[in-house]
């Protein structure tokens, strides 16, 4: 059942065998995987079922880099279904590479290998609708296994493969088993803003929940997990009371440290010499109907033989805003985007970066920006196309009732394409997020985001480019060209997070090490646990959504066995 706030009386106490904190991806996974199992949940979520602003402002941070760090207005969402109502839908695991420890990565000890996660893969594929969980071209024999003619698998590889969700806003999708569950209340409108221990205990007994204006409430229960996503889990840990003093979790000192996110843009482009017709340039489907894409990516021998950091790549569209590629289809939709229609289009901050606004973190927006009327000539020279785009590809991103097209790519007969890239964020220890002084309308105080990108994190990006280059040409295939005689710079430029919250609730073997076990459970307190991408140790090249539901369904079992099993039988 659904349990509005406004309808809920001030000081009033629930109990439940499981406390959840925050409707979101992992949230509402954890919570309906251990509702399907007959265990009493209650999900909190601090927004409604659609968007609130006085519930989003909640997030905003006190003071952040607005250079190199996004507004938390448009990297995050309070509502029911959280940050998923406004995610693209791309799925990617982590790779092996990413749990190896390697020297020339800070801290890069994961007390989980990939293997411990992969037999959740498929689980976090079916509640993310998309398709089986494979991976790599290899699983799908019905397509081409090249990229393009004579480009074979090395060190550098382009048989892997991202796969793409509805995209699933799970808010929406799974809106009618939160409602309709027997075992589950979903309540709405209440912001934890502590988590209830007291000294000498080992186990937290609640959570403290307030209401924007006035009214309070006590949630009970034996268990709490804290899925509020990645800064705002760590913000709560910050304001709730360890039972040796000082903030949950924050032990050994590493509570809001190694702050990361992701590097991404485009410093280059590829040029092949094979036939541009031969050229996989967009999306293909499998055999279920769902959407991949191929990426340029390596080996995880040949990462840390040459000292790369985790990255991958793609083909790109160009620039949309910058009418010189004079491709209707381009300028329509930058025409669309920048539109009144626009924010019913695209989630904002994609929406702003693609038609040209810097939005750090985000892959575009450092563009040359065409007037309008340069775009209107582009489509009124080729209407047919025009038409035929906004035929096709509009009814199969917007008239869809099932899987949307994740987006298009537009062919070029010079087989010659924008190159992006997705990089792995190096950890760094002076990366972090501490409370400010300026407090929220429920009394939390706000968090001061300061974080750091560092010259390896650029120039491992730019090697990584290097050793793409030498793969193409030595196969005699192509070739990247960077866009700037100064790559790194390039780099550098682009820099920013926000959309990725990682690192800063890290898990650890031990609590000298990390904020929270292999098992997610906070170290000094045997009943709190984080599910949210603030717990990975290092960023890797894939985006979080996907690895934080895989952990949130490992943690649903973890947790299923010991409320079966009793409190008192829970070794850590």
């Amino acid at each position: 059942m659904i349990v509005d706030g406004h309808d809920v009386l001030d000081g009033s106490e629930f109990q439940a065998e499981v406390a959840v904190i925050g409707a979101g991806p992992a949230g509402i996974t954890v919570a309906l995987e251990l509702a399907r199992r007959g265990v009493d949940v209650i999900l909190l979520e601090s927004g409604k079922r659609g968007y609130d602003q006085e519930a989003q402002r909640l997030s905003e941070a006190a003071h952040w880099p607005a250079d190199l760090h996004a507004p938390m207005s448009l990297a995050v969402r309070r509502q029911v279904g959280g940050t998923s109502t406004i995610w693209g839908g791309r799925c990617v695991p982590y790779d092996p590479v990413d749990f190896t420890e390697r020297d020339f990565v800070p801290a890069s000890v994961w007390p989980v290998s990939h293997g411990d996660l992969e037999p959740y893969f498929q689980r976090a594929s079916d509640w993310m609708k998309t398709g089986r969980a494979v991976f790599d071209i290899s699983g799908l024999p019905h397509l081409r296994r090249e990229l393009v003619p004579g480009l074979i698998d090395d060190g550098v590889t382009t048989s892997s493969l991202e796969r793409w969700s509805l995209p699933t806003d799970f808010g929406k999708v799974y809106y009618h088993e939160l409602r309709r569950s027997p075992n589950l209340r979903l309540v709405t409108g209440f912001t934890c803003t502590r988590i209830l221990t007291h000294s000498g205990s080992r186990r937290a007994e609640g959570i403290v929940c307030k209401r924007l204006g006035e009214g309070k409430i006590i949630i009970r229960a034996p268990f709490v997990v804290v899925a509020g996503g990645g800064l705002e889990s760590t913000r709560l840990l910050m304001h709730s009371e360890a039972p040796s003093g000082g903030e949950l979790g924050n032990h050994s000192g590493h509570l809001g440290r190694w702050y990361m996110g992701h590097l991404e843009g485009v410093i280059a482009q590829v040029e092949f010499d094979t036939d541009p017709r031969q050229t996989i340039y967009g999306y293909e489907n499998d055999e279920d109907g769902v959407y991949v894409r191929r990426r340029f990516a390596f080996t995880k021998s040949f990462q840390i033989e040459n000292r790369l950091p985790n990255i991958s790549g793609w083909l790109a569209n160009p620039e949309l805003a910058d009418a010189r590629h004079g491709n209707a289809k381009l300028s329509f939709t930058y025409l669309a985007l920048t539109s009144p229609f626009g924010p019913l289009m695209a989630p904002p901050a994609q929406r702003l970066s693609l038609s040209g606004t810097r939005v750090p973190g985000a892959p575009y927006g450092v563009t040359d920006i065409s007037p309008r009327r340069e775009h209107v000539r582009n489509v009124l020279r080729h209407p047919l196309d025009t038409a035929h785009f906004i035929a096709g590809f509009g009814s199969k991103r917007f008239l869809s009732r099932g899987r949307r097209a994740p987006g298009f790519f537009v062919y070029n007969r010079h087989n010659s394409y924008r190159f992006q890239y997705h990089a792995e964020h190096l950890p760094a220890w002076a990366s972090r997020v501490r409370r400010s002084r300026a407090v929220d309308e429920v009394g939390m105080r706000r968090l001061d985001i300061d974080i750091r990108f560092s010259e390896a994190d650029f120039e491992g990006v730019v090697r990584a480019h290097r050793c793409w280059d030498e793969h193409l040409r030595r196969l005699g295939v192509g070739r990247l060209r960077f866009l700037s005689a100064d790559p790194i710079g390039n780099v550098r430029s682009r820099s920013g997070g926000g959309f990725h919250q990682v690192g800063t609730t890290r898990m650890a073997s031990e609590p000298e090490s990390g904020v929270v076990d292999r098992n997610l459970c906070v170290f000094g307190v045997d009943n709190v646990y984080v599910a949210s991408s603030s717990t990975f140790v290092t960023s890797g090249q894939a985006n979080s959504t996907f690895m934080i539901v895989a952990f949130a369904v490992r943690l649903a079992d973890h947790l299923a066995a010991r409320v079966v099993r009793g409190v008192s039988e829970a070794p850590r």
